[in-house]
């Protein structure tokens, strides 16, 4: 299969795509804070108890990331996940990998944590994190079921603190290393060919040429 290196192409795209997503949810987050208090930055980041929120944010990073690193070794839904978006992504590497978790951390954590949760609650919103986080079919199942979990996590952290501080370096922490791990899984053959006949490659279909004016 494919070396650890990343594709320059693909890597790209994938660093394009996400800053423009989570730069348009991060934007949202500080336009709905400022039009529900008059503030651009919700009081979550700067309030609250950030060195309590800090630390329980590095405990719920390593559990997860404990618990994921085993079901990922092992058939577990969580595991077909994984290999199905190792085929998508292709090799991903740290600084590819630490980048898509910055991103991803900071623009759903302000929109979730620092502006949705104070408007619509801890339930509603942990549950509607969950529920942007579902794929096309069952496969993607387990990413769903494990997105609603981390939003009770993170929620938690910031319902117990006052400060997202916590939910953010989590989010940050885990998300960076299972890409990573996924990034660098093995992917059968057969899967990579599933996969290939389900996301076949743009061909270009040069134009014909004209036959007007030749004899």
């Amino acid at each position: 299969m494919d070396g650890g290196e990343s594709e320059p192409g693909r890597q790209r795209l994938l660093i394009t795509s996400a800053a423009a997503l989570y730069g348009l949810m991060l934007g949202a987050a500080l336009v709905w804070s400022w039009l529900r208090t008059g503030r651009f930055i919700p009081a979550s980041v700067v309030d609250g108890r950030p060195l309590e929120s800090l630390g329980l944010g590095l405990a719920v990073a390593v559990a997860v990331l404990a618990s994921t690193g085993i079901l990922m070794r092992r058939r577990s839904m969580l595991h077909w996940f994984s290999i199905e978006v190792r085929a998508l992504l292709g090799p991903v590497d740290w600084r590819t990998a630490l980048t898509l978790g910055l991103l991803s951390g900071l623009g759903e954590e302000a929109f979730f944590r620092g502006a949705m949760q104070p408007a619509f609650g801890y339930v509603a919103t942990s549950l509607l994190f969950g529920l942007i986080h579902v794929g096309p079919d069952r496969r993607y199942l387990a990413w769903t079921a494990f997105a609603v979990a981390m939003g009770f996590l993170l929620g938690g952290i910031q319902v117990l603190t006052g400060s997202l501080i916590g939910p953010v370096v989590a989010h940050v922490v885990v998300n960076t290393v299972n890409l990573r791990r996924i990034g660098r899984l093995q992917v059968p053959m057969q899967v990579l060919l599933a996969w290939q006949v389900r996301n076949p490659p743009q061909e270009v279909v040069p134009r014909r040429r004209s036959r007007r004016g030749s004899h």
